[in-house]
């Protein structure tokens, strides 16, 4: 079931730009807008404060943990420089060679961030299983704008529309293989270091969305009002859950 959560937010993204031709960058902003307050709401309520909660029988050394953290945070500066920061909202025209980079760039994006989705059954209790929801919630709404100005960016290159819904096919099927990955080879067992990355991937994404500004550093209203919304909804996720 959550493979197909997973994909179904790109399938979304896909018929968002078909149908309701919303991948014009000024609404692919106030998405990106919305995500970044709630990743960030969810990252400081929930994620953040149980990856620190002692554990029974594990030993996790806060500092080991933040060293993960800040990982991740730089980790996706660099691959902000193969993407091109599409995962906060920046658009380019692209041509040739560029569009292959930036789609490497998000697909490993997806995958590094789907494999602390990886479940172990020997190492599960309540609380890594509402980690899991959280974070596979948040993967969802993220990859949901980032596959609405993917597909619109390959398709105002003047790419065919087989060939874009085949790059975001690829992109799609990164976070189901993360996950797979992840579980099917041992590595679910260190899911709290890898959730320890994510986290560093999202203050990075969220912070980047939130504190930047436009000409003359206004914030505008259209995007003040996406950012109130994610936040009033990342509370409610958390509250509501608990």
């Amino acid at each position: 079931m959550d493979y197909f959560v997973l994909l179904s937010s790109i399938a979304l993204g896909a018929a968002t730009v078909f149908w309701l031709k919303l991948s014009d960058a000024r609404h692919v902003k106030l998405l990106n807008a919305f995500t970044g307050a709630y990743l960030l709401t969810l990252v400081m309520l929930h994620l953040l404060p149980d990856l620190y909660e002692p554990e029974p029988g594990v030993a996790l050394r806060p500092l080991v943990i933040g060293g993960f953290i800040l990982f991740g945070f730089f980790l996706q500066i660099a691959m902000d420089s193969i993407s091109m920061g599409i995962e906060h909202g920046h658009a380019h025209e692209i041509r040739g060679r560029m569009a292959v980079g930036i789609l490497a760039g998000l697909c490993i994006h997806a995958f590094v961030e789907a494999m602390a989705l990886g479940q172990s059954p020997e190492h599960q209790s309540v609380r890594d299983q509402a980690a899991h929801h959280f974070l596979l919630v948040s993967v969802v709404v993220h990859n949901y704008p980032i596959s609405i100005a993917l597909l619109g960016m390959l398709l105002q290159s003047g790419m065919k529309k087989s060939s874009a819904l085949a790059c975001l096919g690829l992109f799609a099927i990164m976070a189901p293989i993360g996950m797979f990955t992840s579980t099917h080879t041992g590595l679910a067992v260190y899911t709290r270091y890898l959730m320890a990355i994510v986290i560093g991937i999202f203050m990075h994404i969220s912070t980047m969305i939130l504190f930047e500004s436009e000409d003359h550093h206004r914030f505008p209203v259209g995007k003040l009002f996406a950012v109130v919304i994610g936040l009033a909804l990342g509370i409610s996720s958390v509250l509501f859950e608990s």
